[in-house]
Formats: C-alpha cells, structure tokens, sequence
C-alpha cells in the first residue's frame, strides 16, 4: 500500500515567495490575454481596412483561440520535459512572434497567420499558469490566489479596451501602433519572468506527497477517468462559447445603428464590463473558500451570464449597459476563477494538475473558437437578436445542466 505524506517544508502554510512568482506570471499571462484584445477593441477599424464585414472579423477572432485548444494536451505533455519555467515564456515569445507578423502584415491571410502564432501563448498559458501557481498555494488560501489569478484575462479586457480605443480615437494612432506597443510590453514581461520565477519546495502547498511512488507516466490517460473533470470542461466549454462571442462582437454592436456609441464610448462600456469581473474574480474565490463550496459560487457566475446574454445584444440604449455590464462582470469573473480553481482539485494529484488544466482549457478555447466563429456567421444570417436567441442563451442553459449534473457530487 502507498504510504501518502505530507512534507513538512512549510507548516505554517504560508505563501512566502509565491507572491513574487503569482506577479511575474501574472505579467508573462496578460502577454496573451492583452494581445487578444486587440482585435476585439479595434474590429471597426480593422474591418474597413481589410475590406471585411462582421463574419470575416469573426474567423480573425476565432483564429486567435485556434492553438489554445490544438495546444492543451501537447503542453501538459511539454510541462514535464521542459518545465514551467520554460514553458510560460514560450507563451510569452509567441506574443513577440506573433505581433511582429501582424505589425508587417502586407495582407489579410499574413495578419491572421500572425493572430494564430499570438493565440499560441494563451494556449501555453492556459495550462501553464495556473499549474505554476499551484504548487506555491495551500488549499486555505488557493480560493483567493486563483480568484486574482482569474483577472489575468478580466484584467486586459477592461484596461486594454479604454487604452486601445482612446489611443485610435483621441491620439490618432494606427492599430500598427498598438501593435508595436504590445510587442515592448511582452518584451519587458518575458524579461521579468526569467529573472524572477522559482519553483516551490515540493510539499510547499501542504497537498499530500507519495514520497515512495514511481512518477506519473500516464497523467492525461487518470485525468480522462475523472467524469466530473469532463463535466466541468463541458460546463466551461458552453460558458466561454457564449460569453467570448459577445466580448468580441461587443463594441461592434455598441457602434452599431442599434446602440450608437462612438468607438471611446463603447471602448469605456466594454472596460466598465472587465473591470467588474477583474473585480469579482478574487470575490468568487474568497467565496468559495468561506462558504466551504466551488460548485454555487460557480453556479451564481452561470445563472449572471444567462441573464447578462439575454440582454446583451437586445438593449438599444447606452445607459442600458451601465447595468448589463454589472451581469457580464459578475460572469466573466466567477466562472474561470472556480473552474480553474475546482480543475486541479479535481485531479487531487500535484502530478495529475497539468493535464486536469489541459482538459479544461481545451474544452475552454474550443468554445472560444466555435462561439466566434459561429456568432459572426448568425448576425450576418439572422441578425443580432435572433443570433442571441440561437447561438447564445442555448450555450448558457446547457452550462448550467453540464454544472448541476455532472457535478453534483462535488461541494
């Protein structure tokens, strides 16, 4: 029989140098999440000047999330024989890559190779970044670490936005100049990475360690054997289809003859949404550590977002958002703080953690693309309502069955 112990390296469960490590990654993460904003902010003068309407824009977003579902498994299989430490940056060198395509793109097909290279890092990061975390967290304080890890991605969707927007709208720069300035920005966050990282004394987050037993050789094979595991990819698969089709169709609406907003106005709505779910990502991980329960924490986020898409794309006044993006935040900041908090849970194994993320990221960026791609097709087809009703609120119904179902033998 086993003999399972926990090593006594940190008995106090303090986080200690983990800070420093959640910081340095956190800016190596926001190279991806800030990168795919750029599109999403900037499609009414991207669109013009590619000669592309809504559903072309729609294929450029979908390209972005393209790796990060081709990319789950082969990067839980790349953590172990190259580490994390080498396997963030990566993430991070694919933003440089991929905004240096994009800046010299001389057509569309060029510029949407460089979006699929700049989609990479959020692959890598989806299941790198968190597995760097995890080890650094005791599980008394991992609900919070993952709630502020969840704002990697909130985080640049609300300053990104208001940046992007007023520098176009108000200072005159060309998406070009945007681009140059991300690509400084991976630079220095790449830099700092390597510099600052270190991996956490083995038994530091007090998660039982076999000290006896043969490393793990077939982690993604145990993972495909937990069912709640695939309900919980399911669950967030149907959230992230719905939820990231509207971030990126979001200020095209709001410019659009149903709302009229200018682009600064749209921009600042959009970053009022992200700033919000910046702000309840660590909430919902607090939550869930005080309530003792992932599961309705989550279920909360779920039941914000129906409501947040039944409303989304069918108001057609400005003042109507200041309270529809309330919802969006509430949505975009709880689910992907507790599905990637419950994921390594879940796996219950440090060893297992790579590929429990790997399983949930991948059913996360497959949304992601078949959302974009499928809502841009709807709204040129039926319109921006009756796409909601066909594409979006579908998704939401069937994420929160996915939750309650597969789930519920889970706290």
């Amino acid at each position: 029989m086993e003999q399972m112990a926990v090593q006594p390296v940190n008995p106090d469960k303090k986080v200690g140098y983990g800070w420093v490590v959640f910081i340095v990654t956190f800016l190596a993460a926001w190279t991806a999440s800030s990168n795919m904003a750029k599109v999403t902010t900037l499609a009414p003068i991207l669109m013009p000047y590619f000669g592309i309407s809504p559903d072309a824009i729609g294929w450029i977003i979908a390209a972005f999330y393209i790796m990060g579902f081709v990319l789950a498994f082969p990067v839980a299989w790349m953590i172990p024989k190259i580490g994390l430490r080498f396997t963030v940056a990566l993430a991070a060198a694919c933003g440089i890559v991929g905004g240096l395509v994009g800046v010299l793109s001389s057509n569309l097909t060029m510029f949407i190779i460089s979006r699929v290279i700049e989609g990479a890092g959020m692959g890598f990061m989806n299941v790198a970044g968190a597995s760097a975390l995890f080890p650094w967290f005791p599980g008394n304080k991992r609900g919070l670490a993952f709630g502020l890890w969840g704002m990697w991605v909130a985080s640049a969707m609300f300053i990104c936005p208001t940046l992007y927007s007023a520098l176009v709208d108000q200072a005159g720069w060309s998406w070009q100049g945007i681009w140059w300035m991300m690509i400084v920005f991976d630079v220095v966050a790449l830099i700092l990475f390597m510099i600052f990282y270190r991996n956490a004394p083995e038994g530091w987050n007090g998660e039982p360690v076999d000290v006896d037993a043969a490393p793990v050789k077939h982690a993604t094979k145990l993972v495909f054997m937990i069912p709640a595991l695939w309900a919980l990819g399911l669950c967030f698969f149907f959230d992230e289809a719905a939820y990231m089709a509207i971030n990126g169709f979001f200020t095209t609406y709001l410019t659009s003859d149903n709302v009229g907003a200018t682009l600064t106005v749209a921009g600042l709505i959009a970053s009022g949404a992200a700033v919000l779910g910046a702000i309840f990502a660590p909430i919902s991980g607090k939550l869930s550590d005080v309530l003792h329960t992932r599961k309705w924490v989550l279920f909360v986020g779920l039941a914000a977002g129906f409501v947040y898409t039944c409303l989304v794309f069918t108001s057609h006044s400005v003042e109507a958002y200041y309270g529809i993006i309330v919802l969006g935040g509430i949505a975009g900041g709880f689910v992907p703080a507790l599905v990637m908090t419950i994921a390594p849970e879940l796996a219950r194994r440090e060893e297992l953690v790579p590929s429990a993320n790997a399983l949930v990221c991948f059913f996360q960026n497959t949304g992601m693309f078949v959302g974009a791609m499928f809502m841009g097709n709807a709204i040129v087809a039926f319109g921006w309502t009756m796409a909601t009703w066909v594409v979006l609120i579908p998704c939401y119904i069937i994420a929160i069955a996915c939750l309650l179902i597969g789930l519920r033998k889970v706290k």
